[in-house]
């Protein structure tokens, strides 16, 4: 059985399909999802979903693009909302340089209040880092992050080490099954067992035999068969150190 670490379900066209996308993706082989939320309307989405799916556990968090909706009422709220028992981690929060929706400065203040409210509530932080590799890293270390995931993961081998080194996970998406993609394939091979995580972030990055459709959660499965084949390993080696990492993690 798979985890799929990292999704969101409520977005785009799959928010009229909730229910058979869960469907399908559990005859594929999917047991539990972890849905993540970026800004106040889809952190309400995670808490909607955890309640109605046995299956389903979530994180809340303001996205670095999202950073101009950051407010002291909206620290507060994701204090309360991360009290639910199905809240695991805060997330998806970062920074992304490629998108200019907001300042750097904007990113790194919001980043980093919400790295503070994880170490208080004791949850791991689930990390978007987009052209921001060192700069990511460095504000987790500086805040003292207790435990964070690299979320589809892009960069390669050298970084990957940086991150390993202070005890962070990489999660590995759809990108991972790209023929281009070969510093994250390179990555994927030398990563320590303990520290993998695997994922779709549907409904964007779907894998390579559905590239540009629209991704889902039961695709996780093609993820992880990539993932074992670049590690060579089997792939029910790969779901089974993937989902005891994830329980482990998230504490499911």
């Amino acid at each position: 059985m798979w985890i799929d670490t990292h999704c969101h379900p409520f977005s785009g066209p799959l928010r009229q399909e909730e229910k058979e996308i869960f469907e399908r993706a559990r005859v594929a082989g999917v047991s539990k999802f972890i849905v993540v939320g970026y800004d106040p309307q889809t952190n309400l989405d995670v808490l909607r979903l955890v309640d109605q799916e046995p299956d389903v556990w979530g994180a809340v968090g303001i996205h670095p693009c999202d950073a101009n909706l950051f407010t002291e009422e909206a620290l507060a709220l994701l204090k309360i909302q991360s009290a639910h028992p199905k809240i695991v981690a805060l997330g998806e929060i970062g920074l992304d340089y490629y998108h200019k929706d907001t300042t750097k400065e904007a990113q790194e203040s919001v980043f980093r209040r919400q790295i503070q409210l994880a170490n208080e509530l004791d949850l791991p932080c689930i990390v978007h880092s987009r052209d921001a590799a060192e700069d990511t890293l460095r504000i987790l270390l500086e805040e003292k992050a207790k435990r964070a995931i690299f979320h589809c993961y892009s960069y390669g081998p050298e970084f990957g080490r940086k991150v390993w080194a202070a005890g962070y996970f990489t999660a590995f998406g759809g990108i991972v099954t790209y023929p281009a993609a070969k510093d994250v394939q390179e990555t994927v091979r030398i990563a320590p067992a303990a520290l993998i995580l695997i994922e779709t972030d549907c409904p964007w990055l779907a894998p390579q035999s559905v590239r540009g459709e629209q991704n889902e959660m039961a695709y996780v499965v093609e993820v992880g068969e990539k993932v074992a084949e670049l590690r060579k390993e089997k792939p029910e080696e790969i779901a089974e150190v993937t989902t005891r990492n994830a329980v482990k993690l998230f504490d499911l």
